[in-house]
């Protein structure tokens, strides 16, 4: 299966788990944030120019399946991706749960992002406590799927290429 494939599947797998699994399991009326997650893995696994491609198809395919002006959940999306590779290169050798705090702080800053451009297109008012609440809720229970969504993700986005590739001449080098 080509790279390309790949990446389709996983985002057709992922935006059909939101629409029907995690549409109907919501806590305070809040649901994981799976094409999210999936896109703050992208660019975690896949670098800046490959996780930027792959979130920004998965904040279309969000856009499609919600009722939002097409567009909108790609312009934090695409951002985030790109933010969150850039990061990864500074913290390759970070410990488990620091990687998770992170992850974490990605998620509540990509629902933050999308709610605050939602409020500037006049989609809701911006509620200072209802945006915290419902940040923390969807990151804390998109943070809970990571393990298993960025195995996924990594197989995608990587397409059967290394890792990482270490140009100072000792080859190559993967991250398991």
């Amino acid at each position: 299966m080509t790279g390309r494939l790949r990446v389709v599947a996983i985002l057709l797998t992922a935006m059909t788990v939101q629409v029907t699994v995690f549409e109907e399991i919501r806590v305070s009326g809040v649901s994981v944030e799976l094409l999210l997650l999936v896109s703050i893995l992208a660019g975690f696994h896949g670098g800046p120019e490959r996780g930027a491609v792959v979130a920004f198809c998965a904040g279309l395919l969000h856009d499609t399946i919600t009722a939002t002006p097409m567009g909108l959940h790609a312009l934090v999306y695409a951002p985030m991706a790109v933010a969150t590779s850039h990061l990864e290169v500074r913290l390759a050798r970070s410990s488990r749960p620091f990687l998770a705090v992170g992850l974490m702080v990605a998620m509540v800053i990509g629902v933050l992002s999308t709610m605050l451009v939602g409020g500037l297109f006049g989609l809701h008012g911006v509620d200072v406590e209802r945006l915290a609440r419902t940040a923390l809720l969807a990151s804390g229970m998109s943070v809970a799927l990571a393990v298993p969504t960025s195995r996924a993700v990594r197989w995608a986005v990587t397409g059967g290429l290394p890792v990482n590739v270490d140009v100072r001449g000792s080859g190559v080098e993967l991250r398991g």
